[in-house]
């Protein structure tokens, strides 16, 4: 059922983007090349009320600018570089935002990012976002206000808010979510499946169910994912115990296409087809979502419990191990990252 959603509140108001000084770094400014190169992590936060931009255009001179958000609890967030817009989605009032003028913005400190759009949103427990041109997939988790229903959310966007064109059910808890075209993967939360939906949007309304559902042997319980489809590579977090700072991991599977193929639905990709990465030099307890850039390799990590809420980066890793992050940086409440670069 499409809703149309002109009548909503949009609400215009300025929010000053401060440059700090939370880099490995003593810069002032966050200039960008003279060429217009963007190599930026954009980092939601849950407690905060802060949305964090990190400059990755040098990763051995990174740094980070922060700017309000719509509301403390904020999830899911994507850059959007034709209109050059940041979408996030807000718990704190279940809404989805747009702000406007971004890499101006961090251009000439002078000029503010704008929160143009404030749309509330129809979902109540919304988590992560992906995009695939003007649509946006909201995934909700299960929760009492919501009959512990999780469901997707399908909005299109327009120039003056988002017009809900489908709702999705599902008989499992959904997390994190990643769209390739008009392929779906999602995470089955408290659980070590990952489910994929081929012809996501040729869906009518109501129950659906995953073209294929698939265990990760080895993951405990999965919350953020992604994948690159020019390096065909799968990457999954590992909360492990969600009441634990320090057991969490991280999970790359290359020719992640062909595994999927040969693997049946309801069967498994084994241990031996993945590379895994854990323990007390990694710094993971409940990485919560990830990014990847294939400029670079390496891998972003919103690590919410240790310390309190961290960004990791790894290089790309081949074999099982216990590394060090070559990035680390305290970031309050980190909840959600998209990576961008150009």
């Amino acid at each position: 059922m499409k809703i149309d959603l002109n009548k909503t509140l949009i609400a215009s108001l300025t929010v000053g983007i401060s440059l700090c000084n939370l880099s490995c770094t003593n810069d002032d400014d966050m200039d960008m090349p003279d060429n217009g190169d963007i190599a930026s992590l954009f980092v939601s936060s849950n407690t905060s009320g802060m949305i964090s931009i990190m400059d990755f255009t040098d990763p051995s001179n990174v740094s980070t600018s922060t700017t309000a958000s719509a509301g403390a609890d904020a999830d899911g967030i994507y850059y959007d570089a034709e209109d050059d817009e940041i979408i996030q989605l807000v718990r704190s009032n279940n809404s989805l935002n747009v702000y406007g003028d971004f890499k101006a913005s961090l251009m000439n400190s002078g000029i503010s990012i704008s929160l143009g759009l404030n749309t509330m949103g129809d979902f109540v427990s919304g988590r992560e976002i992906a995009v695939y041109n003007d649509m946006v997939v909201v995934a909700e988790s299960p929760v009492e206000a919501n009959g512990n229903q999780s469901s997707f959310y399908v909005y299109q966007t327009t120039s003056s808010g988002f017009s809900l064109m489908n709702t999705y059910r599902v008989d499992f808890a959904l997390w994190g979510i990643h769209i390739e075209g008009n392929t779906l993967y999602a995470i089955v939360d408290k659980d070590s499946d990952l489910a994929v939906f081929n012809n996501f949007f040729a869906n009518a309304d109501g129950m659906i169910n995953p073209s294929k559902r698939v265990t990760i042997e080895g993951l405990v319980r999965t919350h953020g994912l992604t994948y690159s489809m020019e390096d065909d590579l799968m990457v999954l977090t590992d909360i492990g115990d969600a009441g634990s700072d320090s057991d969490g991991g991280l999970t790359l599977i290359t020719d992640f296409s062909n595994k999927l193929n040969a693997t049946s639905n309801g069967g498994m990709i084994s241990s031996s087809q993945q590379a895994r990465i854990e323990g007390s030099n990694t710094s993971l307890g409940n990485p919560v979502d990830v990014a990847y850039s294939e400029d670079s390799q390496m891998i972003f990590v919103a690590e919410r419990a240790n310390g309190g809420g961290k960004i990791l980066a790894f290089n790309y890793f081949t074999s099982n191990g216990n590394p060090s992050p070559t990035f680390s940086q305290s970031v309050e409440g980190a909840s959600a990252v998209y990576y961008y670069e150009d």
